[in-house]
């Protein structure tokens, strides 16, 4: 049962925040699924930086080593914050193209 705490604890809760809101708040049922989207949207963005956090650190790890025969380890790039810093430059990022396009050129929920 421990190993489903964290799962039924995120469903309870998600739960929750469907009847509030829609209760609550008045937030259409239809308005879910773009929601959904746009969060699946930024994980993508988050893992990108992710991407781009790890290469780069581990590019400069490499790069310090070759160059001053340092002991530099490559675990230094594996800190649980650059995960969470990758969220916020994928959010920020989301955020700042969504401010900066016209409507027209956002991208949308597929139909």
């Amino acid at each position: 049962m421990g190993e489903y705490l964290v799962l039924v604890l995120v469903v309870v809760t998600s739960c929750a925040a469907y009847l509030v809101g829609a209760a609550r708040f008045g937030l259409p049922r239809a308005g879910l699924r773009p929601a959904v989207w746009r969060v699946l949207e930024c994980v993508g963005l988050s893992l990108v930086f992710l991407v781009a956090n790890v290469l780069v650190g581990i590019v400069a790890i490499l790069a310090l080593r070759a160059l001053t025969k340092a002991s530099v380890s490559v675990y230094l790039v594996a800190d649980e914050a650059l995960l969470v810093l990758s969220f916020l430059q994928g959010l920020t990022f989301l955020y700042w193209r969504d401010h900066s396009a016209p409507a027209s050129k956002v991208l949308s929920c597929p139909d």
